[in-house]
């Protein structure tokens, strides 16, 4: 705490002093020509541009000075040079701290790196911050803080600003397949007089108007299904729904919930329905249906290579430098190859790099620090080249019937034993299975631990038992089943 509070007296110190010049470091505008990414896309060698954003990195180099501007499409790095901006400039720009919003005007040129940069001209600083950002190498990792104080994760973790925006582009593509299909987007009453449509504890508030209680709604269901009997065949709705019953890292009691019906159609409808929906949204907004998995674990683990191979005299030996550069590549190809292939690749220059730093930094204790961690880092890459890294095939959905995969499971006369015989098997195969547990749902036990969890690739499970969807419809080949399905993908990182 008091070294927090140290840094951010001498941050107030650094704003005094820009005012006492004279300087707003809280400007109310600036407008940029173009976006960091645009400017690094549309490289041109001495092309002006005008760039806006967040400083996160920051090299002071005596007479030059080297930032990182980081705006809602990505980063570009900056140079200032006091020969170009002349002293009064060049002092400002000293008094410049990361995470402070700046606007830089300059001209593209690339670094003897191979880096796009823009070497600047003048800049205004936009506003001035006095706190520092979370250590730039270990980011944020206090949940409590993730959770609670959302703009600062989405300052030190790239990947979870990444996710909103492709959230966000998710939702676009989502209005724009069901509008291509004729579906009717609806927006149906969040405070309801009785809520319905699921089983679930509602919100309560007071209706002052007309003086009794209302509830915030737990479903969509029932006002979609009253405008299908009034004629409208066709329809969805993209709207929030709060159900009063608990609180964790993956049960939110206010939540969106995607909800569209179609006459005249049945569960099989559906299914294609959804298959559809996902291939296209995954095709607008990642650009292909094979989707990368423990992509961010890989990105962390490349990070922390770059950084043990950049730290002091290490990248004076000509391999350790093409190792690292070869790193750097890498971590621009995570989105565009398989997760496997590049953990792979990672891993043999991680294990190429030992040597040569076990040779540079010698045979001490401290000095051995380095070439133990570069291995460490090794086997997490190592740990990334399973099967369990394989990519997500959009392109190739399954279907199964829910009792075919439970016999798949457990034996092929599951269902024609005994109850008691059911419980003992699910037993003995460690699923949890409470006292009060009936015959189904003992099944349903061994389901949800031992087959769901399983079923990584596209799978559309049908024909569930009636018990566990008491009011859908009873399939005519078996009355003990009905004609619904679940669709599974389970990627623990899509």
């Amino acid at each position: 705490m008091e070294d927090t509070n140290s840094l951010i007296e001498q941050r107030k110190a650094k704003l005094a002093a820009l005012r006492a010049r004279g300087i707003d470091p809280f400007q109310n505008k600036f407008t940029p020509t173009e976006t960091c990414a645009e400017a690094r896309d549309n490289y041109v060698e001495g092309r002006e541009v005008s760039v806006a954003g967040r400083i996160t990195a920051h090299r002071d180099m005596g007479k030059s000075m080297f930032i990182d501007v980081r705006d809602q499409s990505g980063r570009i790095q900056v140079y200032a040079q006091k020969n170009t901006l002349g002293d009064e400039l060049f002092s400002i720009f000293q008094h410049l701290d990361l995470a402070d919003f700046i606007g830089v005007k300059g001209a593209l040129f690339t670094t003897k790196t191979g880096e796009i940069s823009v070497k600047i001209t003048n800049f205004t600083i936009l506003a001035k911050a006095l706190r520092p950002p979370p250590a730039k190498w270990h980011g944020l990792e206090d949940t409590e803080i993730r959770y609670r104080q959302r703009y600062l994760d989405l300052i030190a973790n790239p990947d979870v600003k990444d996710v909103m925006l492709k959230r966000s582009a998710i939702i676009h593509e989502i209005r724009n397949f069901f509008h291509e299909r004729k579906y009717i987007e609806v927006e149906t009453p969040v405070m309801q007089p009785i809520p319905g449509g699921a089983a679930a504890q509602p919100f309560k508030t007071f209706y002052n108007a007309l003086g009794c209680e209302f509830y915030l709604r737990i479903a969509l269901e029932l006002y979609h299904k009253r405008l299908l009997v009034g004629g409208i065949d066709k329809l969805f709705e993209i709207g929030k729904n709060f159900r009063n019953e608990g609180l964790s890292r993956r049960h939110n009691p206010e939540f969106t919930m995607l909800e569209a019906y179609c006459a005249f159609g049945d569960y099989a409808t559906m299914m294609e329905t959804v298959e559809s929906l996902i291939k296209h949204v995954a095709q607008k907004v990642v650009g292909k249906l094979q989707i990368q998995r423990n992509t961010s674990a890989l990105r962390k683990h490349l990070e922390e290579a770059v950084h043990i191979l950049s730290a002091q005299i290490i990248p004076t030996n000509p391999t350790v430098s093409e190792i690292l550069q070869n790193l750097k590549r890498l971590a621009q190809e995570v989105s565009l190859r398989s997760t496997v292939e590049i953990a792979k690749e990672a891993c043999a220059l991680c294990e190429k790099a030992h040597p040569e730093i076990s040779a540079i930094v010698g045979g001490g204790t401290s000095g051995l620090l380095v070439p133990f961690n570069l291995m460490d880092v090794a086997k997490n890459f190592s740990s990334l080249t399973s099967k369990d890294s394989e990519p997500i095939d959009l392109s190739n959905w399954r279907r199964a019937k829910y009792n075919d995969l439970v016999k798949e499971k457990t034996s092929a006369d599951w269902f024609t034993i005994s109850a008691a015989e059911r419980r003992q098997h699910a037993h003995d195969m460690g699923a949890e299975i409470g006292k009060e547990f009936e015959d189904f749902e003992v099944t349903n036990a061994v389901f949800s631990k031992f087959i769901e969890p399983t079923l990584i690739q596209p799978t559309f499970v049908t024909h569930l038992p009636k018990e566990l969807v008491p009011l859908a419809k009873l399939s005519p080949d078996d009355p003990t089943t009905v004609e619904v399905f679940e669709c599974c993908i389970n990627g623990q990182e899509i």
